[in-house]
């Protein structure tokens, strides 16, 4: 063959399989959509095509009548009137209304149970403006068209909540005059520890406190436990200080190795307190008599100790 002639042929033949292609889809197609039309129209009812049935079943021998357009424009109605041709229908906002999702049902009722409830409380609102209004509750008496219970009620109300506050401002000058009246114990002053026994701890009172008891053991005559209230206020004045902790178990020998090893480089308050526990112990261990010379002397090393202590190293 000729190559121009075989270029001729193509398009011819191109063309030949797309129609071959059409019919063999369409004949499935066209025989779905046209059975049931064939079907219902061969189902016609004897008085549109024109046949007679008598009361026996048996057809009449008249010609059939002709098909009028009208009679057959009824029967196709008819025929889509059937549910497998719904899809025929346009999409209306009916059958929208019907397919509406659960979750739009669902936002729909929470909407109105919250409108509804708006609704309660705006007439809760309106009752209580109107329950509680001055002007109605002190008016003058109802005329005929108000009725005389609603002021009364009114009255009432208000009555009610002033006896409510009046009870409240009672409770509140009860408990005013309860704390008033209530008298406070005064603290009592802790018991003045025993000089003469020997688990007396420095710690039971404030360095000055042990200060102002010798002051009055001198002014009593027993200078001895003067002596060792004023040992006892420079053992409580390093302990504030932080210079030594005091323990029941502890010696003044560990007491002087505990301020060596803390502020070893206080050679002054180091010095001070070695004499104060020298002379201590000398007379309230030993044999030496204590005078009063003696406790003025004592005194102020204990006033030296406490400037050292207090001043900066």
């Amino acid at each position: 063959m000729h190559p121009d002639e075989s270029r001729r042929s193509k398009p011819a033949w191109h063309l030949f399989k797309v129609v071959s292609f059409i019919l063999v889809v369409m004949a499935p197609l066209e025989e779905a959509l046209l059975s049931p039309i064939e079907g219902a129209l061969l189902a016609t009812p004897a008085s549109v095509v024109g046949t007679d049935v008598s009361g026996t079943g048996v057809a009449s021998n008249a010609p059939p009548t002709a098909l009028t357009q009208p009679a057959l424009d009824r029967q196709i109605e008819r025929v889509l009137e059937n549910p497998e041709f719904n899809w025929r229908d346009p999409y209306s906002p009916a059958h929208r209304s019907k397919q509406k999702s659960f979750l739009d049902q669902l936002i729909f009722s929470i909407g109105q149970t919250l409108l509804s409830i708006g609704h309660a409380l705006d007439r809760l609102w309106k009752w209580l403006l109107q329950t509680f209004d001055f002007k109605r509750a002190f008016a003058p008496p109802a005329t005929s068209g108000t009725p005389l219970s609603s002021g009364i009620f009114n009255a009432l109300a208000y009555l009610l909540w002033a006896a409510l506050a009046g009870a409240l401002i009672l409770f509140i000058i009860r408990l005013r005059r309860l704390k008033a009246t209530r008298r406070t114990t005064p603290a009592s002053p802790p018991p003045i520890p025993n000089l003469a026994d020997e688990e007396v701890t420095p710690d039971q009172l404030p360095d000055d406190e042990w200060s102002a008891l010798a002051v009055q053991k001198i002014a009593a005559g027993e200078f001895r436990q003067a002596l060792r209230a004023l040992f006892l206020a420079i053992l409580s004045l390093l302990a504030s200080r932080r210079f030594i902790a005091v323990e029941r178990w502890k010696s003044n020998s560990d007491y002087e190795r505990e301020l060596r090893r803390k502020a070893k480089n206080r050679a002054d308050l180091l010095a001070l307190f070695a004499q104060s526990r020298f002379g201590f112990e000398r007379c309230w261990y030993g044999r030496d008599s204590v005078t009063l010379e003696a406790l003025e002397s004592y005194r102020g090393i204990y006033d030296r100790i406490k400037h050292a202590a207090i001043s900066n190293p």
